[in-house]
């Protein structure tokens, strides 16, 4: 397990650039806070916000300086108190709520812009995988891969479409179309960031009208436009080996 420092003095954090780790069903990623301006996001996945900030969630402030946040609610960063933040995103596919939690107290630490994400990446990767229905599993790989409608999705894996919704957002936290738009906004991102697509070619390719419907989508779903998720520096891990493409 990494230990991190215990101080999260902004002075003590030099300045880095936006970085991004991904790791099977997770991502982490850092960014410096100076002039970026978060909307209220809401993303079907869990995850947990590192960087002392001032955090509104169901209609309380809190400062924390980790807390993990249920995937499907509403939240907003209204402050940060220094010059980086980290937030991971936790697939509900791979990791339950509990997890992050767990997470959110190990990684208190954590100094954003300071400390190594594919440390706090390889604690994820010790959490235990989680078994969700089949059924779920295909229809997402319908609605991610195949670009199927939540209609069409639930009916090739013999659910109604409401039937569907229910089993989604009771096991894994957020329903059909929530769903449908988180992968196809991940299928854009890397479309963009492996590949030679512009963001307006990987919104097409993605299933997006266009860049504006993409960036709209990614405000709703992160709190921030696709640019600034787009970091220079991205590792990469299936195996724990971190590797930059």
């Amino acid at each position: 397990m990494p230990v991190f420092s215990k101080s999260t003095d902004a002075a003590e954090a030099p300045a880095r650039p936006p970085v991004l780790v991904l790791s099977g069903q997770l991502a982490l990623t850092s960014a410096p806070t100076a002039g970026v301006h978060l909307f209220e996001r809401c993303s079907p996945v869990h995850s947990v916000l590192l960087g002392r900030c001032h955090l509104q969630i169901r209609g309380l402030v809190q400062t924390p300086s980790a807390i993990a946040v249920p995937a499907n609610t509403p939240h907003r960063v209204l402050a940060f108190e220094g010059p980086h933040a980290c937030v991971a995103y936790l697939d509900a596919r791979r990791y339950r709520f509990e997890d992050a939690e767990r997470l959110a107290r190990v990684w208190r630490g954590f100094v954003p812009g300071r400390d190594d994400l594919r440390e706090a990446a390889g604690d994820a990767r010790k959490t235990p995988e989680r078994r969700i229905d089949l059924r779920l599993t295909r229809a997402l790989e319908a609605l991610g891969a195949n670009g199927l409608s939540v209609a069409e999705a639930a009916a090739q894996v013999g659910l109604s479409e409401s039937r569907l919704t229910h089993l989604m957002t009771e096991s894994i936290g957020a329903p059909p179309r929530s769903w449908r738009a988180w992968l196809r906004l991940q299928s854009a991102l890397g479309e963009a960031l492996f590949g030679p697509a512009n963001l307006t070619d990987a919104a097409h390719r993605a299933g997006f009208a266009d860049s504006a419907h993409l960036t709209r989508t990614c405000k709703q779903l992160t709190g921030v436009r696709p640019a600034q998720m787009l970091p220079k520096t991205v590792y990469v891990s299936e195996d724990g080996r971190f590797t930059r493409p």
